[in-house]
């Protein structure tokens, strides 16, 4: 074995006891992790609040009984000595029948015992029996499983009083499993492939060849938490049927009893070839093919050679040697001038992409043969000349053009100076026009402990931003310090924020200061509970010591962790705090409005919001009321104001839709008629019309044409025109009703310049990052306006107009300098703007907004303000509502694609829509925006998720309760796989809704996949997560938690996805794996079916046949180097237990250049025997080796 070197620093020290530690007899697992750096022998000295302890009690049989997280409660940062305990409990089938929560404890010794189990479950009633928690009798989650050797889960229950399983109403999970009978009608649906010598692939033939027979199928029903008791399959469920492989042959859906079928149709090798989503029933023929469903093809090593997308063209991707993308395309010219060519990466010894560009070329499946042909015979025909490259990465060292020079220290920290295998830098392209090549330089810099600490970019326009943190021994920012300037020629903006902790290592105070001797302003003072949770925060005023602030916000949850309320709708005056300029709240189970306009819902789904602001009169809301259908897509949104005499039905919303879930009617309603005799009149009444067996929009009637709403080209009755028309990779291009003749696209299919006919144009400049850089607004009749986005810097005219905050942004109000600060609500919604006018020193709100659930704004505000310059509104996303010649633009820019709210559609197809296939591409948030949003426009997330993101690095509102390992609530991944599939999986409408409580009912493996389907593992305290480490990402920051295993697409598309939405440029990855932002594909063509057993398995993964393998580093969230393995040479080990399942053949069939074998080498029905077995193995690797095995990324 060729030897290699990799520097990884871990402290593992056994830890003598801290202060005269004790524990009971039994067997534990003790950890402690200090906070400040300290030799082992001084371990003695530290306090409780100097170190991260827990301990985990082991009964008999290695099983876990008890986890306390020592000092990990607290109370507003002044009462700690409580520890968190998470009692554990075994039925006589060794089974984990019940997840109990965590509860806090009150501990002011050294002694940390393990508490009797009748005990700990007296304490833990006595807990959440109270107001507080909704005087819950049930606090655990609770499976009924199957009186047999197989154990499957036929019901599961979530804390609550509501969802107990011994509730009669019977508000649970249910599972039914079957075989499939004729009456099922399952399709049988053929792809047969032949290998074509000339393209190098193999060719596909559909082919629909009847039904299944009976008896064929495994057929699994769940039915969600709305269902009740004895609910029929027809009435509302998701059920999935496998074939004998464990193949997931079809997903069928239910609304009004009628069918919504997606098939998936593999090749005789397994791989996925077809999926044929709902609306592509009756005859499947080539026209419904190419409008409606995806297909894939590949070649003799299994890897993907093309795929198309429905209502997009076919895109080619070739591969080096090592089965990494080196290009794919067609892809539009990034310059948006109609061009067509390739997409390239380029990978440097060790597999780190070290460039991309695009070069012209045509591209065809006879040119991608000839050059997968020529890259296999060692010719390279991707050459980038110096105009076609579009991004540098730079590793090792600063020796790139344009790096800043090492600095000694940063901040008082030393610099390191051997940086070989970090990445020190990159170069991003402005995409001016083809023959210019600027660009932004970034060099980052770090401390000793290899931790970035600094981060120098030099912009386009020759300007900079310079980030610079201040980081403690564990890692958390004490302070930061931004510089930034427009031009070379421009004064330095400086902005300081301070970050004080709690012991627990929670966020307590944030403050914000404008140049090196301004005041310093409060951005947030947090308080939390005893088990974590945010309770409330104080914002804004120059008394940063927390104890005021302009607004004190108050959060309230229910007992699944679920936020309810922000402030109180019903009083904006709490005490002697400062009244509160905005309140919303939520129901979920419970309706307090019109009973009419919603009922009770347990599944996650919302049943009433409403909100009260300060200029309204005192105790007045208003809100909505929501009513669904089977899929859980909005149907009916009801205005409600019910202490008004005046309560009408002013803001609905009504929707219908098609199997696909493309709206095909929706009717708003607005306030109308005078100022006595007001009434709810039709504001849209709009019709839409479709592309023959395609998901494109052609043309949009409105029957009212009212404006403010909708606007109609025509009078909504007698439109015989098409609206709309679509480039090959099914952009929009034309848009009459807004007056738009013409849009351009660039690589990423983001609008380059929009035409409005002879009147003007919007005109975009994008990074190679596809990060927006300036608009550029030309109207024949009005002077040019350019902004400007640097980096959370925006500029109008090359004049400052604001920049961002943790709580709202800086402007110029009166020629000062003012903090303006943003209430929000669960979706970040900008609700209310607000400031403290610098002249009469006055709190006054200055822009406040209401919406529609799709997005609209209110036509008509109860409450009058001057007009606001401010353009993020829904979403926090920014409003282009730009006038040309009398058509208004009014689309979101959500980065990767825009929004029209008026319409509840995408411009563009779904970046990344085969994470959803059941689904239209162009559809927004599934169809339900009052829980779901779509952070980025490449895939939705549930307002928890988006809330928990908003708060990152403070604490998780869900049921995790301040816990590390917050799950994400949901999962949209169209695929029967296995790890992958989260609990509730297609519980509702075939999408998911996972409520993540503490000790329920699964968990995440740490490289980022599920460890178990519904209810079969659990997360507790101490155990699978640890408490108060400040990081709430649900994965470990060494993996991708988003991506499956089995998607064949480059770590550059990892890399691009994880860095946009964290905003991290250090590393730019956007060649061959991106396909403007679309490589993705789920290869359920390998799944099979799940183990079902509770055998665990530790196994090894060898090399194949002698080559190059990855080198997964922790910290690293691709390879960080290849090494050289001889045939049978372990790459990793692991245990799973679900051998079938915890790989897809795709996954091992393309690891590395030859790929690897998995070979069981132990089993146990323990875990805990299976992971020592583990332990040893790789602590016996390195011991011979001095180096992990090349897949392990952590020692024991």
């Amino acid at each position: 074995m060729k030897k290699y070197i990799s520097i990884i620093i871990l402290l593992l020290v056994a830890i003598p006891g801290i202060n005269a530690q004790t524990f009971s007899d039994d067997n534990f697992i003790y950890t402690a992790a200090p906070k400040k750096k300290v030799q082992s022998f001084n371990f003695s000295t530290l306090t409780k609040d100097d170190i991260n302890q827990s301990v985990t009690y082991f009964d008999g049989l290695g099983r876990p009984v008890q986890t306390t997280a020592i000092n990990q409660g607290d109370t507003d940062g002044v009462i700690t000595n409580i520890d968190i305990i998470t009692p554990i409990e075994y039925d006589s089938f060794g089974r984990q029948v019940k997840g109990y929560l965590p509860y806090p404890l009150t501990n002011s010794t050294t002694s940390y015992a393990r508490i009797a189990m009748a005990s700990s479950l007296t304490t833990l009633s006595g807990v959440y029996n109270t107001t507080k928690y909704e005087n819950t009798t049930n606090p655990f989650s609770e499976k009924r499983l199957e009186a047999s050797p197989l154990n499957r889960l036929l019901e599961q229950a979530a804390p609550g009083n509501d969802w107990a399983l011994a509730n009669t109403k019977k508000n649970t999970i249910k599972l039914d499993y079957q075989i499939n009978t004729t009456a099922d009608a399952v399709r049988l649906y053929k792809a047969t492939t032949s290998w074509n010598v000339t393209n190098l692939s193999y060719d596909i033939t559909f082919s629909d060849v009847g039904s299944y027979a009976q008896y064929e199928l495994y057929k699994m029903v769940t039915f969600d938490e709305n269902s009740g008791v004895s609910p029929t399959e027809k009435a509302g469920s998701t059920v999935e049927f496998k074939n004998k492989e464990g193949q997931v042959v079809l997903k069928r859906t239910y609304d009004a009893t009628v069918n919504h079928d997606t098939y998936y149709v593999y090749d005789m090798y397994g791989n996925l070839t077809y999926v044929i989503p709902p609306l592509a029933s009756g005859t499947i023929s080539t026209n419904v093919l190419n409008g409606l469903c995806y297909q894939y093809k590949y070649d003799d090593r299994n890897r993907l050679a093309a795929k198309k997308l429905p209502g997009k063209q076919w895109d080619f991707i070739v591969y080096d040697k090592l089965n990494r993308p080196v290009a794919t395309g067609p892809a539009f010219s990034p310059w948006g001038d109609g061009t067509i060519g390739v997409l390239i990466t380029e990978y440097d010894t060790f597999g780190r992409i070290t460039q991309t560009g695009w070069k012209v070329l045509s591209v065809s499946e006879s040119t991608r043969s000839t050059w997968q042909a020529n890259i296999n015979g060692g010719i390279n025909p991707f050459v980038l000349g110096t105009n076609d490259v579009l991004t540098k990465n730079y590793y090792d060292n600063y020796s790139f053009t344009g790096a800043q020079i090492p600095p000694s220290t940063i901040e008082l920290q030393t610099v390191l100076t051997n940086v070989k295998t970090l990445p020190t830098g990159s170069w991003i392209r402005t995409l001016t026009i083809p023959t210019a090549t600027l660009g932004e330089t970034n060099t980052i810099f770090y401390d000793e402990y290899a931790r970035p600490i600094q981060t120098y970019s030099v912009n386009y326009l020759t300007g900079s931003t310079v980030n610079s943190t201040n980081l403690d021994f564990s890692g958390k920012i004490i302070y930061s310090i931004t510089k930034h300037k427009r031009t070379s020629a421009s004064t330095d903006t400086t902005i300081r924020e301070d970050f004080k902790y709690s012991p627990q290592d929670r966020l307590q105070i944030r403050t914000h200061q404008i140049g090196a001797g301004g005041i310093k302003e409060l951005m947030a003072a947090n308080r939390y509970d005893n088990l974590g949770k945010l309770m409330s925060k104080r914002v804004g005023d120059t008394n940063v010591t927390g104890t005021a602030g302009l607004q004190k916000v108050d959060y309230t949850y229910n007992i699944r962790g679920w936020l309810t309320e922000i402030n109180k709708t019903a009083n904006l005056q709490q005490g002697a705090d400062p009244r509160d300029l905005f309140a919303f709240k939520i129901n979920y189970n419970k309706v307090e409005g019109n009973a009419g306009f919603a009922k009770a819902l347990y599944n996650g789904n919302i049943a009433e919001t409403f909100w009260s602001s300060g200029l309204d009169a005192p105790n007045i809301s208003r809100g909505y009321g929501y009513q669904y259908d089977q899929l859980n897509r909005l149907k009916n949104a009801s205005y409600q104001a019910p202490l008004l005499a005046d309560n009408q039905n002013y803001f609905g919303e009504i929707m219908d839709y098609d199997k696909n879930g493309n709206i095909t009617k929706l009717q708003r309603k607005y306030r109308t008629g005078t100022t006595l005799s007001p009434y709810a009149g039709d504001l849209d009444n709009l019709g839409y019309f479709y592309k023959t067996d395609s998901n494109q929009l052609m043309k949009v009637t409105d029957a009212t044409n009212i404006p403010g709403g909708f606007t109609d080209d025509s009078n909504g009755t007698n439109d015989t025109a098409d609206d709309y028309n679509y480039d090959l990779n099914g952009n929009l291009i034309k848009d009459d009703n807004k007056g738009i003749t013409t849009i351009s696209y660039n690589h990423f299919n983001l609008p380059r310049k929009i035409t409005f006919g002879t009147k003007g144009s919007i005109e975009y400049i994008y990074n190679a990052a596809g990060q927006k850089l300036q608009k550029i607004v030309i109207d024949g009749i009005k002077p040019t306006v350019t902004t400007d986005y640097l980096g959370g810097f925006q500029y109008k005219d090359n004049n400052l107009e604001f920049f961002s905050t943790a709580e709202g942004y800086v402007k110029s109000i009166s020629n000062v300098l003012s903090y303006v600060f943003q209430y929000k609500d669960h979706l970040g919604n900008i609700k209310a703007n607000y400031t403290k006018n610098p002249v009469t020193k006055v709190l006054e709100i200055i822009d406040e907004d209401n919406y529609y659930p799709f997005g609209l704004k209110h036509v008509i505000s109860f409450i009058s303000l001057p007009p606001s310059d401010n353009k993020y509104k829904f979403n926090g996303k920014e409003l282009q509502d730009e006038m040309i010649g009398g058509n208004q633009l009014n689309l979101y820019d959500y980065g990767a694609r825009n929004y029209d709210p008026a319409l509840g559609r995408w411009m563009n197809i779904d970046p990344l829509s085969e994470i959803s296939r059941r689904n239209s591409p162009y559809n927004y948030a599934l169809n339900n925006p009052v829980f779901f949003i779509d952070p980025n426009g490449m895939a939705d997330a549930s307002h928890r998720e988006n809330y928990n993101s908003q708060n990152k690095g403070l604490t998780p509102t869900p049921e995790i309760q301040g816990l590390k390992g917050f799950l994400p609530e949901r999962w949209t991944g169209d695929t029967g796989s296995s790890d992958n599939d989260p609990p509730n999986y297609a519980a509702t409408g075939g999408e998911s809704f996972v409520d993540c409580t503490t000790g329920e009912t699964y968990q995440g493996n740490a490289d980022g996949t599920w460890a178990q389907a519904i209810a079969l593992e659990s997360v507790t305290v101490g155990q699978s997560s640890s408490v108060g480490s400040g990081d709430y990402g649900w994965n470990d920051g060494s993996a991708e938690s988003f991506w499956r295993e089995d998607v064949p697409i480059s770590s550059s598309f990892h890399t691009f996805f994880n860095g946009l939405n964290d905003g991290d440029k250090s590393q730019i990855g956007l060649g061959a794996g991106m396909l403007a932002l679309d490589i993705l594909t789920l290869g359920e063509g390998s799944i099979a079916l799940k183990a079902s057993g509770k055998t665990v398995e530790t196994y090894a993964l060898t090399a194949r046949a002698s080559g190059y393998y990855p080198v997964m580093t922790r910290g690293f969230k691709s390879a960080t180097e290849l090494v050289y393995l001889e045939a049978g040479e372990v790459w990793k080990y692991g245990i799973t237990k679900n051998p079938l399942t915890r790989y897809s053949q795709t996954f091992l069939r393309n690891l590395g250049e030859h790929g690897v074998q998995y070979t069981k080498i132990f089993e146990s029905t323990v875990r805990s025997e299976a992971a020592t077995v583990e332990k040893m193995m790789i602590q016996q690797y390195e011991a011979i080796h001095g180096v992990l095995t090349p897949g392990n990324k952590v020692r024991f």
